[in-house]
C-alpha cells in the first residue's frame, strides 16, 4: 500500500455530525496503510462522548481549544488546550466539553479505520431510520458502554 503526503485545510476531510459534536476525519486506514486515523472533532459546551471503552483500538486526544472533563481510567481530570490524553484499548473513558467557549480536540485512533467506519455506519444508519440500534453497531466494533442502559 502507498501512503502519499497530504495537506489539510481547515475543514477538509469527511465530516459527519451527531448530536451536537462535529466530526472531521482527516486520514483513515487508506490514507496511513492502516496505522491510525485523524479526526477533529468540535463540541460545544456539555457535548462529549459517555463512559465507554473499545477493545479494538488506542486513543489519543490533543485539546486544541476549550476545557474538557475527561475520565480516564479512575482519573476525572479537567484538561485544556496543549494537553494530550491516551486511553489505551480497554479503558474506560469519557469526555465532556465544559464552555463556556467551544471545544476543538484532535482524537487519533490506532490502529487505522475502526473508528471512522464505526462513526459513518451510526451517522448511515441514523439517516435512514432515524433511530439505529447504536449499541449493537458499537458492539460490531468492540465499543461498550458499561452501565450504561441506553446510550445514543
Amino acid at each position: 500500500m502507498s501512503v502519499e503526503p497530504r495537506h489539510f485545510l481547515p475543514g477538509d476531510g469527511k465530516t459527519f455530525k451527531r448530536g451536537q459534536l462535529t466530526m472531521t476525519f482527516k486520514t483513515g486506514a487508506a490514507d496511513t496503510a492502516g496505522a491510525f486515523t485523524l479526526c477533529e472533532a468540535v463540541e460545544p459546551p456539555d457535548a462529549g462522548a459517555g463512559l465507554h471503552r473499545h477493545q479494538s483500538y488506542d486513543e489519543t486526544f490533543i485539546i486544541c481549544e476549550g476545557r474538557y472533563e475527561f475520565r480516564i481510567g479512575q482519573k476525572t481530570l479537567t484538561v485544556g488546550p496543549g494537553e494530550t490524553l491516551f486511553a489505551p484499548r480497554g479503558t474506560l473513558h469519557a469526555y465532556r466539553s465544559l464552555g463556556p467557549e467551544t471545544g476543538r480536540q484532535f482524537t487519533i485512533s490506532s490502529p487505522g479505520g475502526v473508528f471512522d467506519t464505526f462513526i459513518a455506519e451510526i451517522v448511515a444508519a441514523q439517516v435512514a431510520s432515524g433511530s439505529p440500534p447504536f449499541r449493537a453497531i458499537a458492539a460490531k466494533y468492540g465499543i461498550e458502554f458499561p452501565g450504561v442502559a441506553e446510550c445514543g
